[in-house]
């Protein structure tokens, strides 16, 4: 099985963007993977033309399964404050200690929510859907949003997803924000899901194997295990922001008779062995294995059941 994780296309309309984009449909389609998770900010803006142009470089993506959800820059929840949040602005008003700053504030505050607003309709109207819960023979995978934050609700849909497979699945987790942070990496406001310790442990004990993320621009894997469950937390960089000092590429994660991840650079086409877990391709099957052997056990118990209730009624 192998699987590309994506994140932080950051498309804007430009005449190198659009070859670099253009390379990576030609680079993807000669890796052959089973799957492509794109974790976010498909856009630079949230503008129409860059929502379009990328909507064209999934659709080219048609040799494997493709799954996406968006990041702060393509779309997110607005989190306007309630009216009982405002009963004391007069009050505010005349403690502030320079309401012209607070009325600037607010102001800003405004234009930023209008704009995210803008941008989460320009997400819908060329994406069907920004969240996914997806399940096939080999993989059950979640996308969730994680603007402002990954609330409770969200998880009990992701546990639903998770517990109504079976335990031998490999079980991705996505979001676009980042669970941990990275060598390097100066961490800013929001850069980190809230409450990403609560999470991570939930993930471990619903048994999922990769977390995938971005957000940051830093590609590095995390291999976290709370004694009975490992879990990778996977971080990828940016495929195609090039502005300041950024780490640029995508993962390839690799599962045969082992577990390879390993960084790709689109522009200079190096490599980067990030992890290896050896044995784990066969620790899969085995699990796949023990749970089909369960699953036919159960069968035959029902139709035993069944044969001697015929024939009791005889």
């Amino acid at each position: 099985m192998k699987i590309l994780h994506v994140s932080d296309i950051h498309y804007r309309e430009s005449a190198e963007n659009s070859a670099l984009l253009k390379e990576a449909a030609r680079e993807f389609e000669k890796l052959r993977p089973d799957y492509i998770l794109i974790t976010g900010d498909l856009t630079r803006d949230g503008r129409a033309e860059q929502f379009a142009r990328v909507k064209d470089f999934i659709a080219s993506l048609d040799f494997c399964h493709v799954l996406t959800i968006p990041g702060n820059r393509d779309a997110g929840r607005a989190t306007i404050a309630s009216a009982s949040e405002y009963k004391d602005l007069e009050y505010y008003l005349l403690t502030h200690p320079d309401q012209v700053a607070l009325l600037d504030e607010m102001e800003e505050k405004r234009v930023q929510e209008d704009n995210k607003a803008k941008r989460a309709e320009l997400f819908f109207e060329h994406f069907e859907n920004a969240e996914f819960f997806y399940r096939d023979s080999q993989i059950a995978a979640t996308g969730l949003q994680s603007m402002p934050e990954i609330t409770g609700r969200q998880m009990e849909l992701a546990a639903q997803h998770f517990l109504n497979g079976h335990p031998g699945e490999l079980r991705v987790f996505c979001a676009h924000h980042s669970f941990l942070p990275v060598p390097t990496k100066k961490l800013k406001p929001g850069d980190i899901v809230p409450r990403a310790a609560d999470i991570l442990q939930t993930l471990i004990e619903l048994n999922v194997d990769l977390l995938c993320c971005g957000h940051i621009h830093r590609s590095h894997v995390w291999d976290l295990s709370d004694g009975n469950h490992r879990l990778l937390c996977c971080n990828a960089g940016s495929l195609l922001d090039t502005s300041g000092k950024k780490d640029n590429g995508y993962l390839e994660i690799e599962i045969g008779h082992d577990l390879r991840i390993t960084k790709r650079s689109l522009f200079a086409r190096n490599t980067e062995m990030l992890y290896h877990r050896q044995r784990f391709g066969d620790m899969l099957q085995a699990r796949q294995l023990s749970t089909l052997t369960r699953d036919e056990a159960i069968e035959q118990a029902e139709e035993r059941s069944r044969m001697k209730k015929a024939k009791g009624k005889k």
